[in-house]
């Protein structure tokens, strides 16, 4: 057994070709991420802009058995991440052969701790499932069977769990909250993004991103040029109604990220790509469940109860899609107020998901 450096586009095309292979032979997820590599092998994504990358292969009696990238992210430098880490059952060497190289590669660069279930940054992809194993991921979710987990622990890593949320049906359970709406509409007013002031709506984006989430766990700065392209590849599926912002008179200080679950427009094992495109455009309209992303609010705006403000937003939109039940991105168990709050406004917790990490 061996790991090699992916540095050919031979070897390319075999890293890409094994993750369809293992998704199609699994046969319950669809590959959201896929397309994330394939730009990355090709360089033409900003994903790349201050941060190394070692993508790897595990070969054994001539063939993958293992593979992921190994990235150094130099505005994340106390740690070293492990990513879209995919391997066969059976396999605990080679995915231990991964974690070794990439403490190594750690070491050499001053970091202190290896984390494997990050994908470079949070906004591409955090944690890996633990539950809900029969059922499809969502857009952008993570997918996984659960022998990675057995792995993993096995190599004395301390987990950080995570989970999402989910209401089955957009009815009027806001109303109980009214009052505080009404005075949130009295001091705050929202706008959705606006395509034709693009890179400025963008850049709204990104400043609210880096001031909200100082020191969240995982988290780094982004760059204009990171979520200008990230929001690009986006709105070729999602509408304008998708990112709202909430302003206290002219200053931006909160916003909340929702779209259809694309994945409805997927096939189990398929991976997601161009025609999902055109099926979006023939057939969005079809998709049932809306995915609450992200929402970033700053720190001083926080006790105002503007998060209720921007789900009252969401839920006033989704009435005019044929949406039956949302679901919410992961939140970290160490989040109380956020973890709080879906528990107070979803119907019940849902997917579990957790991430690894070592000190090395």
């Amino acid at each position: 057994m061996k790991i090699v450096t992916v540095d050919h586009k031979k070897d390319e095309k075999q890293f890409l070709r094994f993750r369809k292979d293992l998704y199609q032979r699994g046969n319950a997820f669809i590959d959201n991420s896929c397309f994330m590599i394939r730009e990355v092998f090709r360089r033409h994504t900003s994903f790349l802009d201050g941060k190394e990358i070692w993508p790897l292969n595990v070969i054994h009696e001539g063939r993958i058995v293992s593979q992921g990238i190994v990235v150094y992210a130099k505005d994340l430098p106390e740690y070293i991440q492990l990513c879209f880490l995919e391997s066969l059952p059976d396999q605990p060497e080679a995915v231990q052969l991964l974690a070794d190289r990439a403490a190594e590669i750690g070491r050499q660069k001053g970091c202190r701790k290896l984390v494997a279930g990050l994908n470079g940054h949070v906004n591409y992809g955090l944690g890996f499932l633990c539950s809900h194993y029969d059922a499809a991921n969502s857009f952008s979710g993570a997918a996984n069977p659960p022998y990675y987990h057995t792995y993993l622990k096995a190599m004395d890593f301390t987990e950080v769990r995570m989970h999402t949320y989910v209401l089955h049906s957009i009815d009027n359970r806001l109303e109980k909250y009214r009052r505080v709406i009404d005075r949130l509409d009295r001091t705050y007013t929202y706008r959705t993004f606006d395509k034709k002031r693009f890179r400025e709506d963008a850049k709204i984006y990104t400043d609210l991103n880096n001031k909200a989430f100082s020191g969240h766990r995982y988290y780094y700065r982004r760059t204009y040029r990171e979520d200008l392209e990230m929001l690009k590849e986006l709105f070729l599926f999602m509408k304008e109604d998708s990112l709202i912002f909430a302003f206290q008179g002219e200053k931006p200080v909160g916003f909340i990220l929702w779209y259809p679950d694309f994945n409805e427009l997927a096939k189990k094992g398929e991976t997601f790509g161009a025609k999902h495109f055109i099926k979006n455009i023939l057939f969005g309209r079809r998709i049932k469940t809306a995915l609450i992303m992200e929402d970033g609010i700053l720190e001083e705006n926080r006790r105002s109860g503007l998060a209720l403000g921007l789900i009252h937003q969401v839920f006033k939109i989704l009435k005019n899609y044929p949406v039956t039940r949302v679901e919410t991105s992961w939140v970290l168990e160490e989040n109380k107020d956020s973890d709080s709050f879906c528990q107070a406004i979803c119907d019940s917790r849902y997917k579990d998901y957790v991430t690894y990490e070592k000190d090395i």
